[in-house]
């Protein structure tokens, strides 16, 4: 625990230092939600009345977006500062290191979106009583799809640009998750229980917070070795 402790306050330190990491991803995930809503035509045919309905799959999938994008410079500053040579060749464990960085990373900007979600939702119309259901989905499914995109950029560290790359190796693997996650909301909204989909949620995140630390700190050693 004094490893995660450790890491975990370096990285929040230095994330909040670094406002552009956590900024990019903010405007990234305010421009795609925004903007969508100037497709769809608000005449006769109920534009409206297609903005809430699909105002929860766009806003997750906005944040799905802004979360992949955002994990181009996960390990890149501590490679070439050297520190992952030194995570590789030391005592500490590498998975919890890591771990303690990608719970940095969604505390800075994985929270900031779950809290800025419930406000862009306006923009759709959504009900009211949607809003928490929303959160509650994001809140469950986007440390799995930071655990998920962390694999993808401890693959392709050492490459310059590689943020659409990480993208496309990562996305299919969350697929599950947004398919849970906006399911809770059109659920809700037919007035279903969404039991089903807050343990699907919840039993990937388990499964991610297991296994992807490892997962990562094997793509390190594999990739830089």
């Amino acid at each position: 625990m004094n490893t995660f402790t450790l890491f975990f306050k370096r990285e929040c330190q230095l994330l909040l230092k670094n406002s552009s990491a956590i900024g990019q991803p903010l405007c990234l995930f305010v421009l795609i939600a925004l903007l969508f809503p100037f497709s769809v035509p608000s005449d006769s045919l109920g534009g409206n009345g297609v903005l809430s309905q699909i105002g929860g799959s766009v806003i997750w999938v906005a944040v799905l977006l802004a979360l992949m994008l955002s994990l181009e410079s996960l390990f890149k500053d501590d490679l070439r500062d050297g520190l992952i040579e030194q995570w590789l060749i030391g005592h500490r464990s590498v998975p919890l290191a890591v771990f303690a960085k990608v719970a940095a990373h969604w505390c800075t900007t994985g929270l900031a979106l779950v809290l800025m979600a419930p406000i862009i939702a306006v923009t759709y119309a959504l009900p009211w009583d949607l809003f928490a259901v929303l959160a509650l989905s994001l809140l469950l499914g986007t440390p799995s799809i930071l655990l998920i995109g962390a694999i993808g950029a401890a693959l392709t560290v050492t490459l310059e640009r590689s943020g659409l790359l990480i993208t496309v190796v990562t996305l299919p693997l969350t697929i599950p998750i947004l398919i849970f996650g906006a399911s809770t909301l059109g659920s809700s909204a037919q007035g279903f229980s969404i039991a089903t989909e807050l343990y699907a949620l919840a039993a990937i995140a388990v499964l991610a917070i297991t296994l992807a630390p490892f997962a990562i700190a094997a793509a390190l050693r594999l990739t830089i070795e």
